[in-house]
């Protein structure tokens, strides 16, 4: 099972697997006011082991949460999130809102709607796995 991150983007929620760490973590993409720029950011936290008596024994509670922007981040991140609109059709391409940013020094440079574009391996493996490919 692949991990993926929750990013935000104009009041939507995505999921990408493209963010630096891949911990079930949260990002946002957020333009700056004063320079009008848009810019990735991360949710930092601190945490600690909490014992329950769960399946693991325990698990680890976050808290002092913030958000810090990535200013060191060079890359792509793609997102994604279902088109509710079409949820019984979910699993059908055209039922995804896909995107495609770039960035430097955390700064998004450009963005663009993926239409047609190969799915990647991942989400292709796991069509295959739920056999509605």
């Amino acid at each position: 099972m692949g991990m993926f991150d929750q990013l935000f983007y104009q009041g939507k929620e995505y999921q990408t697997k493209d963010t630096p760490a891949q911990g079930l973590d949260n990002y946002k993409i957020e333009q700056n006011l004063d320079d009008g720029h848009w810019y990735l950011w991360y949710e930092e936290y601190d945490s600690e082991w909490e014992e329950d008596g769960g399946l693991f024994g325990g698990h680890l509670k976050q808290y002092n949460q913030r958000w810090v922007r990535c200013d060191d981040f060079d890359g792509v991140i793609r997102f994604y999130r279902e088109a509710l609109e079409s949820r019984q059709e979910s699993w059908k391409h055209n039922a995804w809102i896909e995107y495609k940013a770039l960035f430097m020094d955390g700064r998004m440079i450009k963005i663009q709607e993926i239409f047609n574009e190969p799915l990647t391996d991942w989400y292709k493996d796991g069509l295959k796995k739920k056999g509605l490919e």
